[in-house]
């Protein structure tokens, strides 16, 4: 031993340069930090290698009102699935949340096994009213805030994801210093803060709900900004495409102009609308379409300008319209064009089957 180390010495002191070229060799796996043995001309090395290893975030909403179907499909999915936002907590007019007793707990547990994040979905019901009496008075806007804070580290969960629709246009400013702040509290536990975004292609928005979210000042203070990309067609409109592929294209490009593209995140439907003459377009899985097909012996089409698949049953335009692992395959190619940081799907249970496998080969 002796000897060989001898050698060592003589063989350094004559080729000094030979022996660190042979540490940078035999430096250990690269990590989180770079290791001081490489070269700054190889940081790019670095770099790319890390990239290369990132994996995009798939999460799911996690309807309480469907638990059944939405638990069965989080078992079989979970190695897919990096974070789950169940639909937990509802805004009171005081500012403090009331959540659903409905609600599996057990779910819970199994995601953080899993090292899935929980990061739980509050709703305002669409009351913006509701949220504007809250985030422009400042006694009910600290209130909410712990609130919302206290309920995220009790609980040791991730983080919590604000689903506040139907916001008024004047409170653009209001709602973006509330989001700074709640994040501000958030991020001294380290925990997550998620907002839904309704979707759109332009500022400041073409409706009060879109125009009440500045998506350059949310962008700023957010970790996760979650864009229905979905409705293009809705409930109480004509019939049409739900999720259309040039659309959701145009929101994904608008959104990586303004908002860090990491934390753009696209949501996707699982459903489909019927528009069944009601006045009122009623959901429909694709499960459903494909029994109602083969009850009425026509065929499921795929529309070549949407990617979406319809049914037609009578004449005129088709009245059914669906989101399929088709049109998610579509969308994962928006996706990954322009890096954003992943999906979420709305919602867990009433899925194509086949929109797991398309993940995995897709995203």
């Amino acid at each position: 031993m002796n000897y060989f180390i001898s050698l060592i010495l003589i063989f350094s002191l004559l080729f000094p340069n030979a022996l660190v070229s042979f540490k940078a060799y035999t430096r250990p796996p690269i990590t989180g930090v770079i290791n001081p043995l490489i070269n700054k001309s190889e940081i790019g090395e670095v770099n790319n290698v890390e990239k290369a290893k990132f994996k995009k975030s798939v999460g799911a909403w996690f309807p309480y009102w469907d638990q059944k179907n939405a638990t069965r499909s989080f078992r079989q999915n979970k190695d897919v699935l990096n974070e789950i936002s169940p639909y937990w907590y509802f805004v009171k007019s005081d500012g403090t949340l009331k959540a659903s007793s409905k609600f599996n707990l057990s779910v819970i547990k199994e995601a953080k096994k899993a090292s899935i994040k929980v990061i739980p979905m509050v709703s305002n019901n669409f009351d913006g009213n509701k949220i504007s009496n809250i985030i422009n008075n400042p006694s009910l806007r600290k209130v909410h805030i712990r609130e919302l804070t206290n309920k995220v580290v009790k609980r040791d969960l991730d983080g919590i994801d604000l689903d506040y629709e139907g916001l008024l246009a004047k409170d653009r400013k209001s709602y973006a210093r509330f989001v700074k702040i709640l994040a501000k509290e958030l991020h001294k536990h380290d925990k997550l803060l998620s907002v839904t975004l309704k979707a759109k292609v332009k500022k400041p928005g073409h409706t009060n709900a879109t125009k009440g979210q500045s998506w350059p000042e949310l962008g700023k203070h957010a970790d996760r900004l979650r864009i229905m990309a979905y409705d293009y067609h809705w409930k109480t409109s004509g019939p049409g495409p739900i999720a259309p592929r040039f659309w959701v294209e145009q929101v994904a490009k608008f959104a990586k102009k303004t908002i860090p593209s990491h934390k753009v995140i696209i949501a996707i439907g699982t459903y489909g609308y019927n528009w069944d003459g009601s006045g009122r377009a009623k959901a429909i899985t694709v499960a459903q379409a494909k029994q109602l097909a083969k009850s009425k012996k026509v065929p499921i089409r795929r529309d070549k300008k949407s990617f979406e698949q319809f049914l037609k049953l009578g004449p005129g335009k088709p009245r059914i319209w669906l989101q399929d692992s088709g049109s998610l395959k579509a969308k994962l190619k928006i996706v990954k064009k322009y890096n954003l940081g992943g999906v979420v799907f709305w919602r867990l249970g009433d899925e194509d089957p086949n929109t797991w496998k398309v993940l995995k080969e897709h995203l």
